[in-house]
């Protein structure tokens, strides 16, 4: 077994002994969960889309979740979405001026 040594600043080092205390275990067998759940992660991040999914997987649909595109996670249909909502607003204000 491999030795890696870790600086740590003293705010860093007080939240590890808090949690350590908390969950009733060591802070290097805290460490070892931490870095153990990391990399089980995928290691692409996930879209809000999927996030949402799994979300209702756990606990069932949002009550304001609206049925919307499936290319909502790409950041340019959302960017579009959001300045042609700007835009109409800004007209209806325009029109009532």
């Amino acid at each position: 077994m491999q030795t890696i040594q870790l600086s740590l600043d003293e705010e860093m080092l007080s939240e590890l002994n808090r949690l350590s205390s908390q969950q009733q275990t060591t802070p290097e067998e805290l460490i070892k969960q931490f870095i153990s759940d990391r990399l089980q992660q995928p290691s692409k991040p996930k879209t809000v889309m999927e996030k949402l999914k799994e979300a209702e997987q756990r606990r069932g649909r949002p009550r304001y979740f609206a049925e919307g595109r499936a290319d909502l996670s790409d950041r340019d249909v959302r960017k579009a979405i959001i300045a042609e909502q700007i835009e109409n607003k800004h007209k209806r204000i325009s029109e009532q001026s």
